[in-house]
């Protein structure tokens, strides 16, 4: 009789040869390519103009890091969740400042902004090996720190990208070291905006005291997000005191229960800020959450007879930004008339009704149409069944202040509830998406939470008589991606929720995949007479990346 038994050790053992194979590959991997790069960086360190060096030199090390982290995830001892940081990317003269729980955090950062320049210590910079790709890439030696100051703003104001960690070394004691002034001081010399970067992890692993070669359990899981972001203004010493406070309450889990940190950036036209101020005890003053009113980006909710789960998703919506707007389309099944009751309480909700049933983009257009009237510059789409994360939205809306140019969108993270149909579907009309946009980065052209810029929407939709139903997710990403608009892709669960728990779908199988059909019939057709532009484009771009 077989033994289970031992099928379970066996399993066992085969699963810990395996994880030491990739946990010691990693170091082999480091210290390899670390050398023969510094090796190489040496070399073209003397026969290259000063002027391709650092270019030339970062972008080498990020691909390496880029494919180190590619392996690590595709082997399955890393779980990464970096997508946020690939906003980062291309903002110039900008102070990232991520907390420092493991040695792998300036991987990350590096690997997703390879444009980023570093403080490295002088040692590691004057090491005959090691310090050649520092030295080639330009990065900053911290045994002055005048001299660092000085070159670090410069840096910035030439409009690269600085990473420095403000507690100094790797966290000894979560969730933050003391803060150093360094970080601050550079942004203030430059007058530069400091960007807030959490890194969170479930391990240990290469932290402050961690032996080396000791093996972790795995799989190690990091997730970065962006906080907010800052300028600074007033006093040094408690502008780092209530950033260090911030930090702790963002990665204690506290933050909820606490007021956010006011932006001390000086506010967008527009927009209305919170007012800040320091007090004469150097204090923050601080208001809640819920009276933080955007006055750039609103959340727009349409909504077709989905009973109770409107109020479920317009309630956690609201608990996450200000304002909020429903666009009642039609519906038959009593939801407007509540919603309408709630907004008469609650000044950050606005419920929009159509006297018809006309499809999803349609109420789309009408809310943009009263977004745009009103001043708004942005939009967050999301449906009103309640497949849509809303703890998210904050996230999503940071992306696109960060990048008001570009299309925010949610890549779905499926879990068992999705039915295979819809997943295997969407696949089908993804692929047909990217074709159309010669792969220019659309992570999902279905899935409708996600943010857009308004104007170049309504230049879209308005002089079109398609768009106005199922259709208006997909045409609507394609021809923004066609105007030059580029897509940032972020993850976000999605969840369907069977009829007994309140699920609603008004999907037809026969009739919506016949639209979704005609559509792409459509798209390709057009994309067949715009592709020598479009290849021209991407051309461009390769070059200049």
């Amino acid at each position: 009789m077989r033994d289970p038994g031992g099928d379970v050790n066996i399993r066992r053992t085969a699963r810990a040869a395996y994880e030491s194979f990739w946990h010691y590959f990693g170091f082999v991997y480091f210290g390899a390519v670390g050398a023969l790069y510094g090796i190489v960086a040496s070399v073209l360190h003397l026969i290259l103009p000063a002027r391709l060096r650092a270019p030339l030199g970062r972008r080498l090390i990020g691909f390496l890091f880029r494919g180190f982290l590619r392996m690590m995830t595709a082997s399955g001892v890393m779980k990464l969740d970096l997508s946020a940081l690939d906003v980062l990317r291309g903002q110039p003269g900008l102070v990232i400042a991520p907390n420092h729980p493991c040695l792998l955090d300036a991987v990350f950062v590096i690997a997703h902004v390879p444009e980023v320049s570093c403080i490295m210590k002088a040692e590691i910079w004057d090491n005959v090996v090691l310090g050649g790709g520092a030295r080639l890439a330009g990065y900053i030696r911290n045994d002055s720190t005048n001299s660092m100051v000085r070159a670090s703003a410069q840096e910035l104001r030439d409009g690269r990208p600085l990473l420095v960690f403000p507690e100094g070394t790797r966290t000894r004691r979560g969730p933050v070291n003391q803060f150093k002034g360094g970080f601050a001081l550079i942004a203030k010399v430059a007058r530069a905006p400091i960007q807030t970067v959490f890194i969170e992890t479930d391990s240990p692993f290469l932290g402050k005291g961690w032996p080396l070669l000791k093996k972790p359990r795995f799989p190690l899981v990091y997730r970065a997000r962006l906080g907010k972001r800052l300028t600074v203004d007033g006093d040094l010493k408690a502008f780092i005191h209530q950033l260090e406070v911030y930090y702790r309450d963002e990665l204690s889990g506290h933050a909820a229960q606490r007021p956010a940190l006011v932006l001390l950036a000086p506010p967008r036209p527009g927009r209305v800020s919170p007012t800040k101020l320091l007090d004469a005890s150097g204090r923050l003053d601080h208001l809640p959450r819920t009276q933080v009113v955007s006055g750039t980006h609103l959340v727009l909710i349409p909504s077709y007879n989905t009973g109770e789960k409107v109020v479920e998703t317009v309630r956690d919506a609201r608990s996450h930004w200000n304002p909020v707007w429903v666009v009642v389309d039609g519906s038959t099944d009593g939801t407007a008339e509540q919603l309408r009751e709630i907004a008469t309480r609650d000044e950050g909700l606005r419920v929009f009704t159509l006297p018809r049933n006309q499809g999803k983009g349609a109420a789309v257009l009408h809310g943009l149409r009263e977004a745009v009237a009103q001043g708004y510059t942005h939009a967050l789409t999301m449906d009103a069944d309640g497949q849509h994360p809303a703890a998210r939205i904050p996230e999503f809306m940071a992306a696109s202040e960060h990048a008001p140019e570009a299309l925010i969108l949610g890549k779905p993270v499926f879990d068992a509830s999705a039915p295979r149909v819809r997943v295997i579907g969407r696949r089908v009309s993804n692929g047909w998406a990217n074709l159309e946009t010669l792969w220019a980065g659309i992570g999902d052209s279905l899935f409708g939470f996600r943010v857009y810029p308004i104007r170049p929407l309504l230049a879209v939709i308005e002089v079109r008589r398609w768009m106005r139903r199922f259709d208006f997710d997909v045409e609507a990403v394609v021809r923004l991606v066609w105007r030059g608009l580029p897509p940032i892709n972020l993850p976000a669960s999605v969840r369907y929720f069977r009829p007994e728990e309140g699920g609603v779908s008004h999907f037809n199988y026969v009739r919506d995949n016949l639209l979704l059909s005609w559509m792409h019939a459509r798209l390709l057709a057009e994309f067949l007479l715009r592709l020598p532009w479009l290849a021209w484009r991407r051309a461009c771009k390769d070059r200049r990346t």
